[in-house]
């Protein structure tokens, strides 16, 4: 995969100079002092793990993004209501059943996985972020997670950063997660992070899931802000099917367990390495949900330089990343620049074909109104590497956006073409 650090997005500083230095830490999501987790099998899947728990130790700076999709489920409006203070404490996530599409019963066992997880953990019910991914219109079956919540607090631990990142995975080959270290006027805070997303992928936040903590001390509004701008060059930034999902959501939850001096607007010392830590995680963990789509072979980046504006590259890379003949032929190897040219006019873009060029893993194809003469043979071998790069200037402008993708496989079909049989084990919403 590629480095987190070369986006034309945002750029991040590990080189120990400069206001936004971070460095990638071990940890996953509990990197950050004063978080606890813990995961447990309360029955709404067979077998595995389908309910996290993530608790701070004290009341924390919260904000959350969910999901533009109009059938939103109904944890999204109670996570809403959680972070709408500025504060929460405690994250509850469950598998295998979305909760979506199931009305007002659903939002009151959305509720009720709050109070059940406020009683449990020791924290005020206002205060419990809530989150479910799986089958959509199924009622939530409200005992189940009485149980598992219940058989979870005891278990709450420093020591369980992987079984968090394992519990909240459904369709996922492997768990996600990441963490950083940055420096706030002298003091080391940390940030780690979990999410999980394989399928249902076109997140366009204002099936994935992110928990984000930090021991950070941070104004609740500088936070927000941050989060929005994070997931704007993240989560925003990557497609796998272009489907949207009616549960996206990103939560951050910062504590101030690192006693730094707090951070209170964007021009304060330690906010810049604070911004580039959670552009860090959130980029890595977005990289990693396209690298891992449903039967993805191929990781595919588009970078989409020489626009007018960012959102006219980003409107470009996303063009491209959702055009299912440029996924499908760079699953077949097929050096087919062709493909990329006719998602570009599809766009309906105001650009101009005759200064733009496209260049795929490095090898020019299209360059200023002229097709170029290649090795087609020697290009196709490129295509064999797991990591596919795009490279598209638009010739009018010096902005740029990348986006992240990856190929259509005859998995991912078969895959979802048997959707009820795998929602049967409890599987993506």
């Amino acid at each position: 995969m590629t480095d987190a650090n070369l986006s034309t997005n945002s750029p991040f500083d590990v080189s120990g100079e400069g206001p936004g230095v971070m460095f990638p830490i071990e940890g996953g999501i509990l990197a950050a002092e004063g978080f606890r987790a813990a995961a447990v099998n309360s029955g709404i899947k067979p077998t595995g793990l389908d309910l996290v728990l993530i608790v701070s130790d004290r009341r924390a700076a919260a904000a959350a993004t969910v999901t533009q999709n109009r059938f939103r489920a109904a944890p999204t409006y109670v996570t809403l209501e959680a972070v709408a203070d500025g504060y929460a404490q405690a994250i509850i996530c469950n598998s295998g059943n979305a909760n979506a599409a199931t009305g007002e019963e659903g939002l009151r066992n959305a509720r009720e996985m709050a109070r059940l997880t406020a009683e449990a953990a020791g924290v005020d019910a206002s205060d419990v972020i809530v989150c479910s991914t799986g089958h959509i219109g199924d009622q939530l079956p409200i005992d189940k997670i009485a149980t598992g919540v219940k058989a979870a607090a005891p278990l709450l631990s420093r020591g369980n950063a992987d079984i968090a990142a394992r519990g909240i995975m459904t369709t996922d080959t492997q768990p996600k997660s990441v963490a950083a270290s940055f420096d706030v006027q002298g003091t080391t805070c940390r940030i780690g992070a979990i999410c999980k997303g394989a399928g249902m992928i076109e997140p366009n936040m204002a099936t994935m899931l992110c928990f984000i903590a930090s021991d950070v001390a941070i104004e609740p509004g500088v936070l927000r802000e941050a989060l929005r701008d994070a997931v704007k060059l993240s989560f925003n930034c990557i497609t796998v099917d272009g489907d949207m999902s009616t549960n996206d959501t990103v939560a951050i939850l910062a504590n101030g367990a690192a006693g730094n001096a707090p951070i209170t607007c964007a021009g304060d010392a330690g906010y810049e390495a604070f911004r580039a830590a959670l552009g860090y995680c959130t980029q890595d963990l977005a990289k990693k949900i396209a690298a891992d789509g449903e039967g993805a072979s191929k990781f595919i980046t588009i970078n989409v330089t020489g626009a007018a504006t960012y959102e006219v590259a980003y409107a470009m890379g996303k063009a491209v990343a959702n055009y299912n003949l440029v996924k499908t032929a760079v699953y077949g190897q097929d050096f087919n620049w062709g493909r990329i040219a006719a998602a570009m006019g599809s766009s309906l873009l105001d650009f101009d074909p005759a200064q733009a060029s496209i260049a795929i893993q490095g090898i020019l194809a299209w360059d200023r109104g002229t097709a170029v003469d290649l090795d087609l043979a020697a290009a196709r071998k490129r295509l064999h590497e797991h990591d596919v790069t795009i490279d598209i200037d638009l010739g009018s402008g010096r902005e740029g956006a990348t986006i992240w993708t990856c190929d259509f496989t005859p998995e991912y079909v078969r895959f979802n073409a048997e959707y009820d049989v795998a929602a049967l084990a409890g599987e993506e919403d």
